[in-house]
């Protein structure tokens, strides 16, 4: 069972976490402290022009996160920006996180997305892929 888990969450259409949920229940310890991530990556000017804005999508994300993190006994959501991976695995370093829990991307020949190969490659804690 695991005390610290990380859970990044990707927002894509079609997809809810249930899950990532369900899996981060079932490994967590009692009094687990779960945290709920979303990563914003780059996004080319040319597509903000016609979209929400940064801060206006974050916002989006952090409400939703907070909904999901409601279910958790002890949990936080966290909305940054940067590199995906990098990001997951400085958060899972600097909150002493045991577990990873993560659906990785599939690529159309049926590997994992580049995020969850480095995340897996160099993690500093379990990493649990949920499909």
């Amino acid at each position: 069972m695991y005390k610290t888990i990380l859970m990044p969450l990707a927002y894509r259409p079609g997809h809810h976490p249930n899950a990532e949920i369900r899996a981060a229940r079932a490994i967590a310890a009692p009094g687990a402290r779960i945290t709920l991530l979303h990563v914003i990556g780059a996004v080319p000017e040319f597509r903000m022009e016609d979209s929400v804005s940064k801060d206006a999508l974050a916002t989006i994300i952090e409400h939703d996160l907070e909904r999901l993190a409601e279910t958790f006994v002890e949990a936080e959501v966290m909305v940054v920006e940067g590199e995906p991976a990098e990001t997951i695995l400085d958060l899972a370093a600097s909150k002493g996180a045991d577990c990873i829990v993560l659906a990785p991307h599939r690529t159309n020949t049926g590997e994992y997305g580049s995020t969850a190969a480095q995340v897996v490659r160099h993690a500093p804690c379990t990493v649990h892929l949920v499909r």
